[in-house]
């Protein structure tokens, strides 16, 4: 299916039910063309630099290995802390093609960090819109220090068709609905999240309050395409702190921000989770999370998805939204636009 050439090992073809998930997801999507206390990173099943390398072609028959099977005690440990570890999601192979993918799609983007970015810049001039401007403050890219703490991309897989293949992949669709105890998603947006040599800290944030909907069921899915662990800045979370939702943005600049967030969170003691390669961790976008700075000369690099459960309205939030479908949206109306945040898994 998804990044494989023809000299690849077989590894990728993978088992009957993974190729018959993945026929049900070229169906699906064909012809798509979008210009508290301490505790431990829980939830752990097993453990076994430079973006950028060979070209690659999209081959329908091969489907990417994914460990998307989970146990209720994972479903619980994610329920309760409001996140959840899960080792070796994607094994080392696939994690290189991946992030072989998303380079060459990031350089086909042109550095623009959202679709259509340069566009809008071009319309902006002689017309007065904001919206450049407006959609880069919704990702904290504004001021160009914030690159120091994250370089982003986001909604790759509306530019390149092997990353839309995994993001739209129905198995990580199933595994949010699984965990957050809803009946279907949509796909919100995908992101890398390059954290810099020598990057700085990023401040303690919840998803929810930068989301164009509030729902208990969103998540988001950060995916390991390197080592992450306390030198070069792994994510660090609040357990529990997704049942006290904040309506507050963070600022991506402060590590002091959870009394910010919640005074009563001040002296709560958060939780790092180091990961390897290939681990794919769970996020309620309702958790209180952060990350370190990165002291090493070393980019540590990421990927995530960001779901939007099924029946979710606007709630007036502009976001990543664009001004045609901004234009067409009032508060409390559904947010079900195919060509945008197209259904990913239904029950």
């Amino acid at each position: 299916m998804f990044i494989g050439s023809p000299g690849m090992s077989t590894n990728l073809t993978g088992t009957r039910r993974d190729r018959a998930v993945a026929r049900d997801c070229d169906a699906r999507h064909r012809g798509y063309r979008p210009a508290t206390s301490r505790a431990r990173c829980t939830g752990r099943v097993g453990r076994s630099g430079k973006l950028g390398g060979m070209t690659t072609e999209t081959r329908p028959d091969r489907v990417i290995p994914m460990r998307d099977e989970l146990s209720e005690e994972q479903i619980r440990s994610y329920r309760r802390d409001g996140f959840l570890v899960i080792d070796d999601f994607l094994d080392a192979d696939t994690v290189g093609r991946l992030r072989t993918v998303l380079s060459e799609a990031v350089v086909g983007r042109g550095g623009a960090r959202l679709p259509g970015e340069g566009r809008r810049s071009a319309a902006a001039t002689g017309a007065g819109s904001d919206d450049r401007r407006r959609l880069l403050d919704a990702l904290g890219k504004h001021r160009s220090k914030a690159l120091k703490v994250l370089s982003q991309h986001v909604n790759l897989w509306q530019d390149d068709e092997r990353v839309r293949r995994f993001c739209l992949d129905p198995r990580l669709g199933r595994l949010a609905c699984r965990l957050a105890g809803i009946g279907g998603v949509r796909i919100w947006h995908d992101q890398t999240m390059v954290k810099p040599a020598w990057g700085a800290p990023t401040g303690w944030h919840t998803d929810t309050p930068v989301f164009s909907f509030t729902h208990p069921g969103a998540s988001t899915f950060w995916f390991a395409l390197g080592d992450a662990d306390l030198r070069n800045g792994c994510l660090h979370y609040l357990p529990g702190s997704h049942h006290d939702r904040v309506e507050v943005k963070g600022d991506l600049r402060r590590l002091d921000g959870l009394r910010l967030l919640n005074p009563a969170w001040e002296h709560a003691e958060p939780t790092p989770c180091p990961v390897r390669k290939g681990a794919l961790i769970v996020h309620s976008g309702d958790t209180a999370h952060a990350a370190g700075a990165n002291m090493t000369p070393f980019a540590r690099s990421a990927f995530t998805i960001s779901w939007q459960p099924e029946g979710a309205e606007f709630n007036g939030t502009a976001n990543i939204l664009p001004e045609e479908i901004l234009a067409t949206l009032r508060p409390g109306d559904p947010l079900d636009f195919d060509e945008w945040n197209p259904l990913v898994y239904r029950k």
